[in-house]
């Protein structure tokens, strides 16, 4: 078979906590590759316009993302709040590809797109390479050490470990969804709309100091609600083909643009008659909703529908069982740990697997996440990082988001670049060894002995 390469790295999946992994690896010393299965970088954060980090950016170099993206116009930098807590502000899903493409290029991660990892490469327990298929047929990949960002957990699951799967009882996932968006909405009408509707809203937040035209709220609107008035529209005849109760709404870079989160698929994101029938169910529903906003919501009278997401976007599939097991209890009651690799403040936003209704939960100051979350049981050489780390089904309500994401992204990739280093397997490596760089880094850790961020002091 033809060898691929070797590295000191190898990164699977290109999302968020995959990018934040592969540039901090890099920047560590590693010699890094970076897989991704599709053609494009950034994963929701891109493809998927998941432009909102539901929660405080809380990794060095998702902030520099961010802060770049600032420069270049193209997101708003500040902090703002809602119902659910505080969080970074929002972004361009186009000017973060471009940022996102620099930061790779400038640390020397080598990118490979359209790579799929079909079989893993073990020897007594210790992952050592990992066979890819692209267009150029399959390949052997050799690396010191390995990180599974690919969301489903693809790596982890290939190479043996354990994992979980849905909610305890019937399995269920959180449903399938994807943004869609809609330019030429006047968004003073909207919000007008919305303000004189208030006790049908969960949440309006816009700048106060904003005034009559669309410019003004470019990437600083977050509205959920309706859920009254589709009821109502649905009682005098609408076709409400959606399994959701409301609706939730963003202003993005241009003025009048808004993605809307409505749709919502239920199937299993590992199987692949359910993802492909996700894709066209999704787009029927954002017509339906598409449809309902003209006629039934002030500001939409002469809106133009751009595009569904191209990324589906997958809420939940394999969380791998790792040495500890993050639980509901901890994130709700903002426990702390010895070895917290990260303080997340990030809500419990859970989507009713095979229901209408969803929950975004504060949870105050925060929680730390273990570092024991990113080390699967019983595979060496191997951490996980992202939405697949150890967690139950509704810690991951919190876990799935964008700043929990990129928090357990930076520490794999510390974890694993010292591992690579010092050619010992990551089992080698001590979470107090992680936990000292990212203080030197200047990441909120989560525990016990830690003082509390002044700004979620200020959002409890």
């Amino acid at each position: 078979m033809n060898l691929f390469g070797s590295y000191d790295v190898v990164v699977t999946g290109a999302g968020s906590s995959g990018i934040v992994a592969a540039i901090r690896a890099a920047r560590e010393g590693a010699k890094v590759l970076l897989l991704e299965g599709t053609g494009f970088l950034g994963g929701l954060i891109t493809g998927g316009r998941l432009t909102k980090p539901t929660g405080l950016i809380n990794s060095k170099i998702f902030e520099e993302m961010l802060d770049r993206c600032v420069a270049y116009r193209g997101a708003d930098g500040r902090i703002r709040e809602s119902y659910w807590g505080k969080y970074t502000g929002t972004f361009d899903a186009e000017v973060m590809q471009r940022v996102i493409i620099e930061m790779v290029e400038e640390s020397g991660v080598e990118v490979l797109l359209r790579a799929n990892v079909v079989q893993s490469v073990m020897k007594d327990g210790v992952l050592h390479g990992l066979i890819i298929r692209t267009k150029s047929g399959e390949s052997l990949v050799l690396a010191k050490a390995f990180i599974d960002a690919s969301g489903d957990g693809d790596v982890a699951a290939l190479a043996g470990a354990r994992f979980m799967l849905g909610r305890e009882g019937d399995g269920l996932t959180q449903p399938i969804t994807s943004y869609f968006r809609v330019l030429n909405v006047n968004v003073p009408a909207l919000i007008a709309d919305c303000e004189a509707n208030r006790a049908d809203m969960w949440e309006v937040v816009y700048p106060k100091e904003a005034g009559d035209r669309n410019e003004d709220y470019a990437m600083a609107v977050l509205l959920t609600g309706f859920q009254q008035r589709i009821k109502d529209k649905v009682a005098e005849g609408f076709d409400w083909i959606i399994p959701k109760d409301h609706i939730t709404m963003k202003t993005g870079l241009i003025p009048g643009e808004i993605s809307v989160n409505v749709t919502r698929y239920q199937g299993n994101g590992l199987d692949d008659r359910d993802l492909s029938r996700a894709e066209i169910e999704i787009r029927k529903q954002a017509y339906c909703a598409f449809d309902f906003l003209q006629r039934y919501v002030k500001g939409f009278e002469d809106a133009i529908f751009l595009e569904v997401a191209p990324k589906l976007g997958v809420r939940e599939t394999r969380r791998i069982t790792g040495q500890y097991v993050l639980t509901e209890a901890d994130a709700r009651g903002n426990r702390r740990f010895d070895d917290a690799i990260g303080l997340c403040n990030s809500p419990v936003d859970v989507h009713e697997p095979g229901g209408s209704r969803a929950i975004m939960d504060h949870v105050g100051i925060g929680y730390g996440i273990p570092y024991r979350t990113l080390v699967p049981l019983d595979v060496d050489n191997l951490l996980v990082a992202g939405r697949c780390i150890s967690v139950d089904a509704i810690a991951f309500g919190s876990t799935r988001n964008v700043p929990a994401c990129t928090m357990t992204g930076e520490a794999a990739a510390i974890a694993a670049a010292m591992a690579a280093g010092r050619g010992v397997p990551t089992s080698a490596i001590s979470a107090a060894e992680v936990q000292a760089r990212l203080r030197d880094l200047g990441v909120w850790l989560g525990t016990p002995d830690e003082e509390v961020p002044d700004v979620l002091k200020q959002a409890s």
